[in-house]
C-alpha cells in the first residue's frame, strides 16, 4: 500500500511538472525563431496532404518541390499545417512549434513509464525531470518537428512495446515440437499407392517448372521497365540499383507463394490425416494467437506506436528492433507470428501516414534507407575549432558532442549506473534486462555510426534518440547513492541535479540548444570552435529590430536562411538570399549568421548595427551597407 501511495504520488507531481510545462511553452512560445528547414516542410506537408485529396476525387496531387523531404515522414508536418489552419492569426511556425513541445512532453511521460519498469517511482520521476530540462532538449522541443517527435516516440515505442512483450510471454509457448507431425506426414504418404505418389510428384515438378518460367518472364518484364520507372532525381542511381534486386526478390516470394498453394490445392485432398493435423497444430494456433493479439489494446498501441516513429523518422524501425529481439530472445520460434503481425499493423501504419511510399513502398522504404545512412550533405561541420566535410569527422565525434551537450549531473550520474549496471547485471533479472535494452539502444547505434563513414552535421540532433538510456542510467546511479538516505536528502540532491539545466535554460533563452557544459567552458567557451546557432533561429530577434529600425521598403540581404527572416520581417522589407544573382550591390542591410563564420569574412570592415549574442556567443549580427 505505502509503495502504490509513493507511485501515485510521484505519478501526480510528474503530472502536474508537465501541466507548468505546457503553460510555459504557451508564454515564451513567440521566443523561439523559425528553424532552417521548417517552411520547406510545411510545403512538402500542403503537398503530402493533396495526395489524400487526390483520392478523394480532388484535384491531382502536388509534385514534391523538394526530393529530399520525401524521404521523411509527412504526417506530423500535415498536422501541423492542419492546426495552422485552425489558428490562422498565428504564424503557422508557433503553432508548430509548440505541437512539437507537445511532443516532448509525452516523451517526459514516456520516460517516467519507461524508467518506473527498473526504477523505484521517485527515481523514475527523477529521471524525467532530468530529461525534461535538458538546455539542448528544451530547445529543440520548440524549433525541431523532426528529430523532437521522433525521440518521444521511440521512447513511448519502447515502453509500450515492452509492456507488449510483457503480456505476450504468458501467452506464447515455450516451444513447438514438429517431429511427430513429420512421422503423421511420412506415414500417410507411404501408405498411398505407387501410382497416385508418382503422379503427384510429376503434377508438382511440372507445376513447379510452368510457375517458375511465367514467374521469370515477370522479372524480365519488370526489369525491362526498370529504367523508366526509375526515380529521375538525385537518387536516380540507388533507384536503378536496388530496382533489379528487387524485382528478383519479389519474383522468389511470387514463385514460393504459387508453388505452396499449388502442393496444397492437389495434394491436401489425398492426404486427409495431413489436412487434419496442419488445422489443428498449424492454422488454428495462428488463429488463435491472431484473435488473441487484435483483441489487446496493448497490441494495437505498441503497433501504432511503431508505425507513427517510423512515419517521422526511418530510424524508428530501431525501437520495433529492440522490441522484436526481447520477444524472440524469450520465445524464439513461437514468436515468429506476433512479431510478424507487430510490425505488419506498424508497416501499414507508417505507409498510410506518408504519401510518398504509396506508389513503391518496399523500393521507396530501401532508397529512403540507403539515403538517410549516407545523406549527402554538402556543407562544412565545425568541431573542435576546426572545418571538416561531413563524412570526414573524427570517430569520436558523436560521444564528445554528446558528453559536452548534457549537463553535468547527467554525466556524473550515468557513469555511477554504468559501474552499477555492470556489478549487478549478472545478478538480478532487472538489471540484466535494463543493461541488455541499454547496450542495444545506445551502444550498438553509437559504434555503427562511429565506425561507419555517414554524413553528420547540426550536431548529433539526428542522434536524440540515443540519448534516453544515458537518463535510465543516471537514474540507476542516482538510485544507488541516494536509497541510503532520508527523504529529505533524496528531494534535496534530486533539486540539485535539476538545477544545471534549469539556470541554462533560462540564460540561454530562447537559444537554449546552443548549449555546452562546463567540460568546454560552457557556450563562451564552445563559441568558434562548435556549432552554434546552426539553424537561424535567431534571425527572429534580427527581424524584430530591423522592423523596428529599417526605413520603409528596405532592403536585407541574408547569409543564412533567409525563410527564418521572412516570416516575421516588415510587409514593406524586401528580402534577398545572399546566393541570388540579383541580389543588390549597395545600400542594404546585411544579416549575417555566425555559422560557418561568415560573420567574420562578410563586409568585416563595417560596424555592426545590431547582434544577436547569448552568453558570450554572438549568433547573428546586423550591418548595413551604404549607397
Amino acid at each position: 500500500m505505502r509503495n502504490l501511495v509513493r507511485h501515485c504520488n510521484s505519478t501526480f507531481w510528474l503530472g502536474v511538472f508537465i501541466l507548468f510545462n505546457l503553460l510555459i511553452g504557451l508564454l515564451v512560445l513567440k521566443d523561439f525563431g523559425e528553424s532552417w528547414d521548417e517552411e520547406n516542410f510545411f510545403q512538402y506537408a500542403r503537398e503530402s496532404l493533396s495526395a489524400y485529396k487526390a483520392i478523394l476525387g480532388g484535384a491531382p496531387a502536388l509534385p514534391y518541390s523538394d526530393p529530399t523531404l520525401r524521404h521523411y515522414g509527412a504526417w506530423f508536418w500535415i498536422v501541423c499545417v492542419l492546426a495552422g489552419r485552425l489558428f490562422p492569426r498565428f504564424y503557422i511556425s508557433d503553432v508548430a512549434h509548440y505541437l512539437t513541445f507537445l511532443t516532448f512532453q509525452a516523451g517526459v511521460w514516456g520516460m517516467y513509464a519507461l524508467a518506473k519498469r527498473w526504477l523505484k517511482p521517485w527515481a523514475a520521476l527523477s529521471v524525467a525531470l532530468l530529461f525534461a530540462t535538458q538546455p539542448l532538449l528544451w530547445g529543440h522541443a520548440f524549433i525541431n518537428e523532426r528529430d523532437i517527435p521522433c525521440l518521444s516516440g521511440f521512447v513511448l515505442t519502447m515502453y509500450l512495446g515492452l509492456r507488449w512483450t510483457d503480456s505476450c510471454l504468458s501467452l506464447l509457448p515455450a516451444a513447438t515440437a514438429s517431429k511427430k507431425r513429420q512421422m503423421d506426414a511420412g506415414a500417410e504418404w507411404r501408405s498411398r499407392s505407387l501410382l497416385l505418389r508418382l503422379a503427384l510428384i510429376a503434377l508438382w515438378s511440372g507445376g513447379g517448372v510452368a510457375l517458375a518460367a511465367w514467374v521469370w518472364q515477370q522479372v524480365h518484364l519488370w526489369l525491362a521497365r526498370a529504367p523508366l520507372q526509375a526515380d529521375p532525381t538525385f537518387v536516380h542511381d540507388v533507384d536503378l540499383y536496388l530496382r533489379p534486386i528487387l524485382a528478383r526478390f519479389w519474383g522468389g516470394v511470387l514463385f514460393l507463394v504459387l508453388w505452396l498453394l499449388w502442393l496444397g490445392l492437389t495434394g491436401l485432398p489425398f492426404f486427409p490425416r495431413l489436412r487434419a493435423q496442419l488445422w489443428q497444430s498449424e492454422v488454428r494456433p495462428y488463429l488463435r494467437q491472431t484473435a488473441l493479439l487484435l483483441r489487446s489494446p496493448l497490441f494495437w498501441a505498441a503497433s501504432i506506436a511503431l508505425g507513427l516513429t517510423a512515419g517521422i523518422r526511418i530510424s524508428g524501425w530501431l525501437a520495433g528492433a529492440l522490441v522484436a529481439w526481447r520477444l524472440w530472445r524469450a520465445r524464439r520460434q513461437a514468436a515468429l507470428w506476433p512479431l510478424m503481425l507487430y510490425g505488419s499493423i506498424a508497416f501499414i501504419v507508417m505507409y498510410l501516414s506518408w504519401p510518398y511510399l504509396w506508389k513503391e513502398p518496399v523500393l521507396r522504404l530501401l532508397i529512403t534507407f540507403r539515403l538517410m545512412t549516407k545523406f549527402p550533405w554538402p556543407g562544412k561541420v565545425l568541431f573542435q575549432g576546426q572545418y571538416y566535410a561531413g563524412n570526414e569527422l573524427p570517430r569520436f565525434y558523436l560521444p564528445t558532442l554528446m558528453a559536452l551537450q548534457v549537463t553535468e549531473p547527467v554525466l556524473v550520474l550515468s557513469l555511477i549506473g554504468l559501474f552499477v549496471l555492470l556489478r549487478w547485471m549478472r545478478r538480478e533479472r532487472a538489471y540484466a534486462e535494463s543493461g541488455e535494452m541499454i547496450l542495444l539502444w545506445f551502444g550498438l547505434p553509437l559504434f555503427a555510426v562511429m565506425l561507419g563513414k555517414s554524413y553528420l552535421y547540426d550536431n548529433f540532433r539526428q542522434f536524440l534518440f540515443l540519448l534516453p538510456p544515458l537518463f535510465l542510467l543516471a537514474g540507476l546511479g542516482l538510485q544507488r547513492l541516494a536509497d541510503a538516505l532520508p527523504r529529505w536528502m533524496q528531494v534535496g540532491v534530486v533539486a540539485a541535479m535539476l538545477i544545471p539545466g534549469i539556470l541554462n535554460i533560462v540564460l540561454l533563452h530562447p537559444y537554449p540548444y546552443i548549449y555546452y557544459n562546463s567540460l568546454v567552458g560552457g557556450v563562451a567557451g564552445a563559441f568558434r570552435r562548435y556549432e552554434m546557432d546552426y539553424w537561424g533561429t535567431s534571425f527572429r530577434a534580427a527581424a524584430a529590430y530591423l522592423n523596428r529600425y529599417a526605413p520603409p521598403n528596405a532592403r536585407v540581404v541574408v547569409w543564412g536562411p533567409p525563410t527564418t527572416f521572412w516570416r516575421y520581417a516588415r510587409e514593406d522589407i524586401r528580402v534577398y538570399n545572399a546566393l541570388e544573382a540579383n541580389r543588390p550591390e549597395r545600400d542594404f542591410y546585411a544579416l549575417i549568421s555566425t555559422r560557418s563564420d561568415n560573420d567574420l569574412t562578410v563586409y568585416p570592415e563595417l560596424p555592426v548595427l545590431f547582434q544577436v549574442e547569448k552568453a558570450g556567443a554572438v549568433l547573428a549580427v546586423v550591418r548595413y551597407i551604404p549607397p
